[in-house]
């Protein structure tokens, strides 16, 4: 655990400024030169938009800021993309998806501000010194059960997280489901659950706090161990205006649970987060 201050990194949760959009390509064989052009065009899928993301300041805080989130979304040949985890190489064979990302962690600030500069009023955490941006290796995998519909009946995905920060080195593994479906032809909606658990590390990082810390702050010693970290269900939506215009919406709430729900730090085990945005399909 990292216990001295450092340089402030200024990243938080609320910075997750680019959205994954993969869509699934597939072409025929063409022999003309504009086919054939039309053909490496649509090898690659953009979009470009503008977003407000509402949430905590850090887990377990009751201190909320707003952030924009300018949108950069692109894959290529749905084998490769860039979105909100960072960058992705996957495969797909029937309604099995799996591959590794190259991902972060935006860590936490003592100080309770955003990389805009905001406040939060949230200084809780004063004392405990900065957890870093840390980069990540994920691996995942998910399981469409009717992988030949349009839309997914129910997507199972689980993922491994390890983290490689000098003060944020810890392990992540998630679970769940979603249960995508369209209302009327423009209008697709996705409830999902899902679930974490973390290492000794991970929690010791964000939820523990050593005798040294609570020294330096208001909070008392308290010693977070690997356990279930929380509980989430959430509902997204995405709305086609156009063939190109788009908006879409996300929303979930998150219930701490075990170590990190009684930690000193978590002012409360309820985490909300709202995210809306607009954007233009390519």
């Amino acid at each position: 655990m990292f216990f001295k201050k450092t340089p402030k990194v200024r990243l938080n949760l609320l910075i997750k400024s680019v959205v994954a959009l993969t869509l699934s390509c597939s072409f025929p064989a063409m022999v003309q030169a504009e086919d054939n052009e039309k053909k490496v065009k649509s090898n690659w899928d953009v979009s470009l938009g503008l977003g407000i993301a509402i949430a905590p300041v850090y887990e377990g805080s009751t201190h909320y800021l707003p952030a924009p989130i300018p949108i950069l979304a692109i894959s290529w040949r749905d084998t490769v993309s860039l979105g909100i985890e960072g960058l992705s190489l996957y495969h797909k064979t029937g309604g099995v998806r799996y591959g590794a990302v190259l991902t972060y962690d935006s860590g936490r600030e003592e100080n309770g501000k955003n990389i805009f500069g905001m406040s939060s009023g949230d200084y809780r955490l004063e004392g405990l010194g900065n957890i870093n941006l840390a980069a990540g290796l994920k691996a995942f995998a998910s399981y469409d059960v009717h992988p030949f519909q349009q839309i997914p009946l129910v997507v199972f995905n689980a993922s491994v997280t390890k983290l490689l920060g000098s003060s944020n080195d810890g392990v992540l593994v998630q679970g769940g489901l979603s249960m995508p479906y369209k209302v009327g032809q423009n209008c697709r909606l996705a409830p999902k659950v899902s679930t974490t658990w973390a290492n000794n590390q991970y929690m010791e990082d964000y939820f523990g706090v050593t005798p040294e810390q609570a020294a330096r702050s208001r909070l008392l010693s308290y010693k977070a161990k690997a356990s279930i970290k929380d509980a989430s269900i959430g509902l997204n939506i995405k709305y086609s205006i156009t063939r190109n215009w788009f908006v879409t919406g996300d929303g979930q709430v998150k219930k701490l649970l075990g170590d990190a729900a009684s930690s000193p730090i978590s002012a409360t085990d309820i985490d909300a987060r709202i995210v809306t945005l607009v954007g233009y399909h390519f």
